[in-house]
């Protein structure tokens, strides 16, 4: 059968690495006009947007652990070979985890499609009501249409529901034109989700946005190299820490078992919408996989002092086997997947202050919130060069295990230095199915 990688119209073309384990009515395996009628079509069809998250191709397993891998913070240990390709930064365009991604992220973004669709027409909702729907909507698609550009680069743009395959080919867009579907969306969500009291766990709320616009910001005054977008980031950063509405948790290792206070926005499982992504970290002493492990260059990387962080991400079995500590829910799948947290809005202030020559007592102040919480001494660096290696040293321990390390060194473009590879190799390929059915689609160079 003919795979459209490109959207997926149906359930049965979550293939290769997505193993998510759901029994949810798939909204967007039929005409939008069929399936949202009402506000509980309404409602019925943006969960199925949030559970779209919880694929293995993205936050149920490889969005986590591809931006360690394809970095230097984990090393591969297991079976599965497209890891090995990650790790060494030799991707094939046949690389199942990569086609997963490209998949399930456009799977995600037909199913916001259908609700912002179909939204005008329902005539049982409060303005509240749509407001809030919204505002979801458009969060998840900006947050899948960022993961894209961060992998991919420039994609095709869909902002309308595709309802067959005569729609799928579609060239690539410039990334300067995702980077502005990607503003638009999340400032349009900004002003239209409530505020995090007013929305559950696991849902997008008005400074979910806020944050979500503060990395975009960050990444792309690295990317244009336009001073603007690091102001543009300072400002959403700053607008989230001072909201009153979040607060770093004063136990590091709490993060992993209740985010609460420190939680932007996070994916959320289940025993009934589980994970395995805890299985790939352990040792199969612990009746884990052991399909990635911490590399030595992160371990060492940890100074004696820092031993709140290195305790609550990394262990030790009694094989001598070190493992990735952070996920631990071998038994049901529950592990939430940290997807914004507040830590990052104090790390982008300081990034964004670093590298436009902003004050240097705030920049150290912003790094010495997150060194604090994690039992060390303020920092000692003093002039810029000194700042920006302290901020990525930061990021890559407060977020170990998170999927940001090579994001980090990518936006930075630090990753050629650091990893040895082509400036080529800091895109993925397009995936060779999707090359195959979008007639129009053209590959990243070097691939």
């Amino acid at each position: 059968m003919k795979k459209i990688i490109f959207i997926t119209i149906a359930f049965s073309v979550l293939l290769i690495s997505c193993n998510k384990m759901l029994d949810i009515q798939p909204t967007d395996s039929i005409s939008s006009d069929v399936a949202i009628k009402d506000k509980a079509g309404v409602d019925k069809a943006i969960t199925g947007a949030y559970d779209a998250l919880q694929y293995a191709g993205i936050y149920g397993r490889n969005r986590v652990i591809l931006g360690d891998l394809a970095a230097d913070n984990l090393v591969w240990t297991g079976t599965t070979y497209d890891y090995y390709e990650i790790e060494n930064n030799e991707v094939s365009i046949e690389n199942g985890i990569i086609d997963a991604m490209w998949s399930v992220s456009y799977d995600g973004i037909n199913r916001v499609n259908n609700v912002l669709a179909a939204l005008p027409g329902i005539s049982d909702l409060t303005d509240a009501e749509r407001d809030k729907y919204e505002g979801e909507a458009l969060f998840l698609r900006a947050l899948n249409y960022f993961n894209l550009l961060q992998y991919f680069g420039g994609v095709p743009i869909v902002i309308a529901p595709t309802l067959n395959v005569d729609e799928v080919d579609r060239p690539r867009k410039t990334a300067s034109e995702v980077y502005d579907q990607i503003i638009a969306d999340l400032k349009t969500a900004e002003s239209k989700l409530p505020g995090p009291q007013d929305m559950s766990d696991g849902k997008a709320n008005s400074f979910s946005a806020s944050a979500l616009l503060a990395r975009v910001y960050l990444t792309r005054f690295h990317a244009e190299n336009n001073n603007q977008f690091a102001a543009d980031a300072i400002v959403k950063a700053t607008e989230v820490i001072n909201s009153g509405s979040f607060s770093l948790l004063g136990n590091y290792a709490d993060l992993y078992d209740d985010a609460g206070s420190e939680n932007i926005f996070q994916v959320v499982f289940s025993v009934q919408d589980r994970n395995v992504i805890s299985q790939y970290f352990y040792p199969r002493s612990l009746d884990g996989r052991y399909e990635i492990a911490p590399s030595e260059s992160l371990i060492q990387s940890y100074n004696v002092a820092d031993s709140l962080r290195y305790k609550a991400s990394i262990q030790t079995d009694t094989l001598d086997k070190i493992y990735g500590f952070k996920y631990q829910d071998l038994a049901e799948g529950a592990d939430a997947i940290l997807v914004i947290r507040l830590a990052e809005m104090y790390l982008i202030v300081a990034e964004a202050l670093a590298y436009t020559t902003g004050d240097i007592p705030t920049i150290q102040q912003n790094i010495n919130v997150i060194r604090s919480r994690a039992g060390l001494e303020p920092t000692t660096a003093t002039t810029y060069d000194e700042l920006k290696l302290a901020i990525e040293k930061e990021r890559r321990q407060e977020f170990a295990f998170e999927g940001h390390r090579w994001f980090d060194l990518v936006r930075t473009k630090r990753a050629t230095t650091l990893l040895g590879i082509d400036e080529n190799h800091t895109l993925f390929p397009i995936p060779l199915s999707e090359m195959t059915t979008n007639k129009s689609m053209e590959q990243n160079p070097g691939y």
